[in-house]
């Protein structure tokens, strides 16, 4: 496989997990092997963008594929009959992904080493774990949105929103990539995803909320850019000199995200099982098949 066409899956792949709520866009960043990379871009962009700009431009075709056509695939399927099958298998493919982030957390010496389990590992994926507990109790997407309805009406906009809006897009966008919690689900449950899709639909309609939209949407994009580059420059700090405890607490995330999938799963049919292995497949062709495993 090409290193273009690699770049470009795992940007559909990073993009339909980032329209879906309760699908973490940074655990496939972490299981396509793109993450770390990602992080190093968005902690110095101004930087890192001309030197990456091939990887940048290949990611983000993908990226556009998987939101924009992917993404209304997703969508489609996920209002239909096969809203559980969808589900297994995302769960497939973060399932596959754990031999190889296991191996990050706990085979420090590369994959013929020795399984080594320090506490400082063990309570980094405890404490990963753990932060994702109250994300499994917190209840399905459904029940998240129509908790969420009563803020997705736009009205006019004071100072104390615009500010909110802004601490709101810089939490989004740093739950976004960290591996296993689903930015779109963090949004979901602080009511702003309804408010922020019903101000996407008001831009684009050119109608009297245009205006509200505007000054609902910009400080929230701040927020976003300034989420993304203070909390990848944490990551890229903790991956360089911390990196087995960081990849154990990312283990422990992924782990604990597999249930907030789970939840939406309402029945297991032949079907279901099909696309769960399907899930797995994809995961190891691509582990298998990249850039990367062809060096090594």
């Amino acid at each position: 496989m090409s290193q273009q066409l690699f770049f470009i899956l795992a940007g559909v792949m990073f993009g339909m997990a980032n329209v879906i709520p309760g699908v973490s866009g940074g655990t496939m960043a972490v299981v396509f092997g793109v993450y770390e990379r990602l992080i190093g871009i968005l902690s110095d962009p101004i930087r890192n963008i001309k030197k990456e700009w091939k990887f940048l431009l290949t990611f983000g075709i993908g990226l556009a594929v998987g939101i924009l056509a992917f993404g209304k695939l997703m969508d489609l399927l996920l209002e239909g009959k096969f809203r559980s099958e969808t589900f297994l298998f995302f769960i497939g493919v973060i399932l596959g992904s754990l031999p190889m982030l296991f191996r990050s957390a706990f085979l420090p010496d590369g994959k013929q080493g020795k399984v080594r389990i320090t506490a400082s590992t063990a309570i980094a994926f405890l404490v990963g774990f753990g932060i994702m507990i109250p994300m499994i109790a917190a209840g399905n997407n459904a029940e998240a949105k129509e908790a969420a309805k009563a803020t997705a009406a736009m009205g006019s906009i004071d100072v104390g929103q615009v500010l909110l809006m802004l601490l709101y897009g810089a939490v989004a966008s740093s739950t976004m990539i960290i591996p296993g919690i689903s930015g779109s689900f963090v949004m979901l449950l602080l009511g702003v995803y309804p408010k922020i899709i019903a101000a996407v639909s008001a831009l684009t309609s050119f109608g009297a909320e245009t205006g509200s939209a505007v000054a609902l949407l910009l400080p929230f994009g701040i927020g976003v850019v300034l989420g993304l580059v203070f909390c990848s420059k944490l990551i890229k700090y903790l991956l360089k000199n911390h990196a087995a405890v960081t990849y154990a607490a990312i283990f422990g995330f992924v782990v604990g995200s597999i249930a907030c999938v789970a939840r939406e799963v309402a029945s297991v049919t032949w079907i279901g099982v099909l696309a769960a292995i399907a899930g797995i497949a994809v995961l190891w062709a691509f582990e298998h098949f990249s850039p990367e495993a062809a060096k090594e």
